[in-house]
């Protein structure tokens, strides 16, 4: 394996996670609510502190990725799979997970499953010691446009499948208690049987109340 076959995978977890960085920084509300929901200290200046983490580890990872940057963002990664992880297994009803800024996106697999990977590319471009990212749109020559495009798209899909899929998702589930209402329809039916044997039919006087039976 070589460099140039990580190297799309890699940057392109580099620019999301600079991306992050800066929305957390802007409107850290979320991320501090998503620390919270998940039993950990939260606040927006804690939230801003992970969002200036994730600029310089991600600056770092294009920069100088055989200098430790490429470590950097597999370990930034990884952890955000760790704390996925405890968010789905403890706390399932979260609200967010607060990677999306003022956005609400409810913690799911898919985005666990996104973070595991960025961080073995990561982990993988470390070990192959690859360039940075200015050396390797160089080496690329006029086919780095359609690289960088395909990046584009791709890092939209990303952001797309993680901040909307769940949230769609989560509305074509059914709701957990919706079969609690099934038995209650079950009950007024049954009643309204022993009723009608009773000789009370819908709409009876008897029914209103403060009316006696047989009054007009």
């Amino acid at each position: 394996m070589t460099p140039d076959v990580v190297a799309p995978s890699y940057f392109l977890a580099a620019g999301l996670l600079l991306l992050a960085g800066l929305v957390k920084s802007a409107r850290p509300d979320a991320t501090a609510q998503a620390l919270l929901d998940a039993g950990s200290p939260g606040s927006r200046t804690l939230a801003r502190g992970v969002g200036c983490v994730e600029i310089a580890a991600a600056l770092w990872a294009v920069v100088a990725p055989a200098r430790g940057g490429a470590l950097a963002l597999a370990a930034v990664y990884l952890a955000f799979a760790a704390f996925l992880g405890y968010v789905l297994r403890a706390h399932p009803e979260a609200g967010s997970c607060g990677c999306a800024g003022a956005k609400a996106v409810p913690p799911s697999r898919l985005h666990l499953a996104l973070d595991v990977v960025a961080g073995t590319a990561g982990l993988a471009y470390a070990a192959l010691a690859g360039p940075s990212f200015g050396a390797w749109m160089s080496s690329l020559g006029w086919t780095a446009v359609p690289i960088l495009a395909g990046g584009a798209l791709a890092g939209w899909l990303a952001v797309v499948a993680v901040t909307e899929a769940p949230i769609a998702f989560r509305s074509w589930e059914r709701p957990a208690h919706a079969h609690e209402h099934e038995p209650h329809g079950h009950d007024h039916a049954v009643a309204d049987r022993q009723l009608a044997a009773s000789g009370i039919v819908a709409g009876d006087a008897s029914l209103w109340p403060g009316t006696k039976p047989g009054s007009p």
